[in-house]
């Protein structure tokens, strides 16, 4: 099976890394001020709680022992895909970056086999979920959006972990508008 890798090791400019981030958040403040100007109080204050949810995810990405993993979901969406990535840190697993390298490997295919099946022009959205179960890593893979699959997509699926030691695919649910895919990760 051929997977074309989607972390493309990019070496980031600190400028370019502000400037990208610095448009991120112009983009909310001027979401939040649109519905201020409408009087949508209600949604501004969901706006906020989602800023603040997200700024507390990056804050635990960003404390991790993975930091290659945390700076390629900090920098994901500022590169071309057909979907949007949102990620959440439940709890961080101990070793974590023992384990690094395989949850890089799998994520990069997973994301681009997501890049390939989903319908371009859709609201498509990958929540990445980082856990642990027993101290061990899990990573959740939860997609909402529209894919393109075939008859052999589930199979395509649970071939991402071939080849990597300590990788089980716990749980795979495919279907047209949603994915749900649950890998473990032991020493």
């Amino acid at each position: 099976m051929n997977w074309s890798v989607v972390f493309v090791t990019k070496e980031w400019e600190p400028v370019d890394l502000l400037r990208h981030y610095r448009h991120d958040w112009l983009n909310q403040m001027q979401l939040i001020k649109g519905n201020l100007a409408l009087g949508k109080i209600e949604r501004v204050e969901t706006l906020l709680e989602d800023i603040i949810i997200q700024s507390k995810n990056e804050a635990k990405l960003s404390n991790m022992e993975g930091k290659t993993l945390a700076e390629k979901l900090l920098t994901f969406n500022w590169e071309p895909h057909d979907f949007h990535l949102n990620f959440e840190v439940i709890s961080e697993p101990s070793g974590f970056s023992r384990n690094e390298p395989a949850i890089l490997k799998v994520s990069e295919r997973l994301f681009a086999w997501f890049d390939r099946q989903c319908q371009t022009g859709a609201d498509n959205h990958l929540l990445f979920v980082i856990n642990s179960d027993n101290g061990k890593p899990v990573i959740e893979f939860d997609f909402q959006g529209k894919l393109n699959l075939d008859a052999f997509s589930i199979e395509e699926i649970e071939q991402m972990s071939a080849g990597l030691p300590n990788v089980y695919m716990k749980e795979v649910e495919l279907g047209n508008h949603e994915c749900f895919i649950r890998i473990h990760f032991s020493d």
